[in-house]
């Protein structure tokens, strides 16, 4: 009883709103109120204060943190920012969840490349010939978290010479992102935006074998305790699968000890490290798909399991980005209070919802997504004065950037080789 109260302490901490202003304040209160003395001290800084904004729980703190951080940013060198200091995987070699969209055509026509992530971004500032880049091609970037603010996401407009088409975690990010810098031209698209439709056959409701699946990474923030904290309450016949990987040091034996403090370790089945393919079989033959974070980036298991046909429970106040896609149709936006009862509703009723038919009607999926997409682009382009005479290939995630059609593959393959000639920056091959 003790153990289990302590985890379900720390989490109300978490996620208390005061609690999240006070560490927040704290840390404002702790950083100089002058500009730093050199560039590397103005990083730190900076690195901290975006710790404050992300904890931060109300506009009012955000806006101080930003006010902070705007003072620092004069002392910025963006040419020798020390990036390896705080993004550990910054020395790899190559740029890994990029993708090449679109090749470039002329002087008048740039291609396109489009890069996940904020730590896969500030590895194209080691790109000897940025600028060369930034003319022949046009950047397109999918945020890791929401809210944004990162060491990246300010740093890198300061180095980066053109503006950046930028994607959303969190509806939030349309104000948030221009805030960060005016570089920032933002498309109202989710990483969940680029589900393949075509990886996932539905399954007949009676033929779904699975009651409630939950497909989380093993982080503390997944918050598989307040699953477990409901499973007891839940019938005992329900099959329950989960499925995740390690994170932020906890594996699979630190998620089978918080379930035996709630003692249910007996009560679902766990898998780590599911190969992609089983695990969009194992979203189809879910009758329901959980997830219950409080904070997180976009969420993108929360469209596969729609487009699986398996409706999704999420909190009604996850800041999350995909909960604007659960509705009456897609899935069920749970309370905090009496979770165990509205889950077994929730399994009982699964056969009424109709995920897949809603996303495929309101143009969730890839190709309308890639579309969407294109036209920002194809409008920017030519308000600027430039050419557009051929689109952007079909964007897909399954889970990394992928080209829906393989063709697409084979064609834009000269790119990567010749951007990394040419600018001195290692795209890998998707």
């Amino acid at each position: 009883m003790l153990k289990r109260l302590k985890i379900q302490a720390e989490d109300m901490l978490r996620y208390n709103p005061a609690v999240r202003n006070l560490l927040a304040s704290a840390i404002l209160l702790k950083t100089p109120g002058k500009m730093a003395a050199d560039s590397d001290e103005a990083a730190r800084i900076i690195y901290k204060l975006c710790q404050a904004a992300r904890l931060a729980a109300t506009d009012s703190v955000i806006l101080k943190a930003e006010a902070a951080i705007a003072r620092q940013l004069p002392a910025i060198d963006p040419e020798h920012v020390p990036w390896a200091e705080f993004l550990p995987d910054f020395g790899q070699d190559r740029i890994h969840k990029a993708i090449v969209l679109k090749s470039y055509v002329s002087e008048r026509e740039r291609g396109v490349v489009f890069i996940s992530f904020d730590s896969q971004m500030a590895r194209l500032a080691k790109a000897t010939d940025l600028k060369q880049f930034a003319e022949r091609y046009t950047l397109v970037l999918s945020p890791s978290w929401s809210p944004p603010h990162s060491i990246a996401s300010y740093l890198f407009p300061r180095l980066y010479p053109d503006s950046i088409f930028c994607l959303i975690s969190n509806q939030r990010d349309l104000d948030l992102f221009p805030r960060i810098s005016d570089k920032y031209r933002m498309v109202p698209l989710y990483a969940s935006n680029w589900v393949d439709p075509r990886k996932y056959t539905a399954v007949a409701a009676a033929e779904k074998d699975i009651d409630i699946l939950m497909v989380a990474n093993f982080g503390k923030f997944k918050r598989h305790h307040a699953f477990f904290a409901a499973l007891g309450d839940l019938p005992r016949n329900y099959r329950v699968v989960l499925v995740g990987q390690n994170e932020q040091g906890r594996t699979k034996e630190t998620v089978l000890s918080e379930a035996e403090v709630f003692g249910v370790r007996d009560r679902f089945e766990i898998r780590q490290d599911v190969p992609y393919q089983e695990l969009q079989e194992l979203m189809a033959r879910a009758r329901t798909s959980l997830v219950l974070s409080r904070r997180e980036g976009s969420c993108v298991v929360v469209v596969e399991s729609m487009f699986a046909n398996t409706p999704v429970a999420v909190y009604e106040d996850a800041e999350m980005g995909s909960r604007v896609f659960v509705n009456e149709h897609t899935g069920r936006l749970l309370r905090h209070d009496r979770v165990a009862a509205q889950l077994r509703n929730f399994v009982e009723s699964s056969a009424r919802y109709e995920p897949r038919k809603w996303v495929d009607e309101n143009g969730v999926g890839c190709v309308a997504s890639s579309q969407t997409l294109n036209r920002a682009l194809k409008q920017h382009a030519l308000a600027s004065g430039g050419e557009w005479t051929e689109d952007i290939a079909t964007l897909c995630w399954r889970p990394d950037p992928q080209y829906y059609d393989p063709q697409d593959a084979e064609r834009l393959r000269p790119c990567y080789e010749e951007i990394e000639i040419r600018c001195g920056v290692g795209i890998a091959v998707p």
